[in-house]
């Protein structure tokens, strides 16, 4: 009866629309979370299991009774403490030898799996094998696919195993995160519309300032260098250094402004409405211009004090080197759910990674 409730709610406003063959008994396969919710110095995990909605308040040293779906990265114990969620302030690192990077996975949990363990990142129950090495996830697991809330999840579990191995995962906010977590709900995916219905909750409280998985978005970098190389998530165009920013200060306006202001007011200050519009990191797409240069390239790198930048947001069917291997865009369209590319970087060289594992040179 509480299913049909709610399918009919999810009907009437628009949550939920199903195909023509959608049945309840498609509806009860649906699993998805846990999301945390604070409440005092606890935390409340809510999740979806069957299509029935299940919560319980987390102990100290006890599971959540999850199902298999849903447990196979999340462990209770390995939650960050308050303290660890805040902002992270380092944004270069150096003398990483191994590096890849993916991005734009759009919510394709099995195959950022795929390639993870195609090229020796994770090994087969999805841990981290990659020593001292670094995973560059360069934005956008949210919208699109069925799977954004597992692979927050693993690269949640795969942050913490690589601190312990000596090595990094950095997971960079793309535009759909911070689309997701300003209320755009335009791409998600229309599982997450049933999930907003059962929690009565919309999506992006779900990632809310008073939620677990929304403090941990919101201590999410948006720009970052490694081994003199830019990782950004659509670039760094001219309009941007013309202001004076840098990558601190990038970071810094989302992490602790952006991300915890309503539009409105973002939108109202000149700096800040450059930095979350369509010249900002997370939306340029200058460098795919006609009149876009290798001589722009050349002149927003030395400003940056980089070699080269790695960027995502904007697809292709592969991986593209662009203005005299300045410029190296990643996005392969992996959001599509048949396939892609990873950039692997190794003693200083890069590669291309399919999903069979096999690397090609890149000039």
């Amino acid at each position: 009866m509480l299913k049909r409730l709610l399918i009919a709610i999810c009907l009437t406003a628009g949550l939920w629309q199903p195909a023509a063959a959608q049945t309840e008994q498609d509806l009860q396969s649906i699993s998805d979370g846990p999301y945390l919710f604070y409440e005092g110095d606890s935390l409340l995990a809510r999740w979806v299991d069957g299509g029935s909605l299940q919560e319980a308040r987390l102990q100290p040293g006890q599971p959540l009774p999850l199902p298999p779906a849903l447990s196979a990265h999340f462990a209770a114990d390995e939650l960050y403490a308050p303290a660890g969620l805040q902002p992270q302030t380092q944004d270069h690192f150096g003398d990483v030898d191994r590096i890849l990077a993916i991005s734009d996975t759009h919510g394709q949990y099995d195959l950022l799996r795929k390639f993870l363990q195609a090229h020796g990142v994770t090994d087969e129950a999805g841990n981290w094998a990659y020593g001292k090495g670094h995973l560059v996830v360069l934005g956008d697991i949210f919208d699109r696919g069925e799977g954004v809330t597992e692979s927050l999840w693993l690269v949640h579990q795969l942050e913490r195993q690589a601190q312990q191995a000596g090595g990094r995962v950095h997971f960079l906010l793309g535009n759909h995160e911070v689309m997701a977590l300003m209320g755009d709900l335009r791409y998600i995916n229309r599982k997450y519309r049933y999930t907003m219905a059962l929690l009565q909750k919309p999506y992006d409280q779900l990632f809310a300032e008073d939620t677990y998985l929304g403090q941990w978005l919101r201590s999410k970098p948006v720009a970052i260098s490694i081994n003199d190389i830019a990782f950004v998530h659509a670039g760094i165009s001219g309009q941007v250094l013309q202001h004076g920013f840098r990558f601190s200060d990038i970071n810094t306006a989302f992490q602790q402004k952006i991300l915890r202001m309503p539009e409105d007011s973002v939108l109202a200050q000149p700096e800040l409405h450059l930095l979350y519009g369509a010249d900002g990191p997370l939306w340029y797409r200058g460098y795919f211009e006609k009149d876009f240069k290798k001589r722009h390239a050349r002149g927003i790198l030395r400003e940056l004090g980089q070699n080269k930048m790695i960027v995502g947001h904007t697809s292709f069917e592969e991986i593209l080197a662009l203005h005299g291997g300045r410029i190296y865009c990643i996005d392969s369209s992996i959001k599509l759910g048949e396939g892609g590319e990873v950039l692997l970087i190794e003693d200083g060289q890069l590669y291309t990674g399919s999903l069979t594992g096999k690397k090609s040179r890149l000039k």
